[in-house]
């Protein structure tokens, strides 16, 4: 019997609620225990080993140790919720699609899904997309759950797609896929000086741009909502 996800309450009050069968376990960031039943214990767990949860907390930003909940003597029901009041999407991870995640943007998991840390592509894209240099890289298949302060939205970008997502509101993306720094303003169209004029205008000066390239070769990601393609999440 698999465990099932879900998530309960509305965006600014989401909460995943995760039933387990006897013998299962999850793992998820400490203090994301919201209530669970009687036959679930608690304990904790270093994905990658002391080194991988060293190198998560000291340059991933998140804690040293997760915590693990096990439905050990029966069945069992657990529910998480993220520190800060927000939205929370569940993404079911295949083995061929890691995705990196912002700061923050991981809550739990199957056990099987193993969360490390991964250094960016582009300088720019670590200095403008909000997300830095270091992120979190989540790898292998089950379900993960990620949290984010407000509403999150999922897209699946098809090949030659590109959208622009103002700083600091990636939540994470399909491992492989490209984030550029530009002006927000002209989207690409106009002079320097013009696109410069509008972006700062405008107030959103510069954005990041994710796209997937054409020759990219396809890659599925199952999701509740989404099908074919590359994946990225913004709030």
């Amino acid at each position: 019997m698999p465990i099932r996800w879900s998530v309960a309450g509305k965006s600014g009050a989401a909460a995943a609620v995760v039933h387990l069968p006897h013998g299962a376990r999850i793992k998820a960031e400490p203090d994301a225990l919201i209530t669970m039943s009687g036959g679930v214990e608690v304990g904790a767990c270093m994905d990658g080993g002391f080194v991988g949860g060293l190198l998560r907390s000291a340059l991933g930003g998140e804690s040293l140790f997760s915590q693990t909940l096990s439905a050990s003597r029966s069945d069992g029901e657990v529910v998480l919720g993220a520190t800060d009041v927000g939205d929370i999407e569940l993404v079911r991870l295949q083995p061929h699609a890691p995705l990196l995640l912002s700061k923050g943007a991981f809550l739990a998991a199957d056990e099987a899904v193993e969360v490390s840390t991964s250094t960016q592509r582009t300088v720019g894209g670590a200095l403008f997309s909000g997300s830095g240099l270091f992120v979190l890289r989540a790898s292998g298949q089950g379900t993960l759950a990620l949290a984010a302060h407000g509403a999150i939205m999922s897209y699946t970008l098809e090949p030659g797609e590109v959208r622009a997502v103002d700083n600091g509101h990636l939540v994470g993306w399909t491992e492989g896929m490209p984030l550029e720094m530009r002006l927000a303003g002209g989207a690409g169209r106009g002079s320097l000086l013009s696109t410069a004029f509008s972006s700062a205008a405008s107030g959103e000066g510069l954005v990041c741009s994710v796209h997937r390239a054409s020759t990219t070769r396809p890659r599925h990601v199952d999701d509740t909502s989404t099908g074919e393609g590359l994946m990225c999440f913004f709030h």
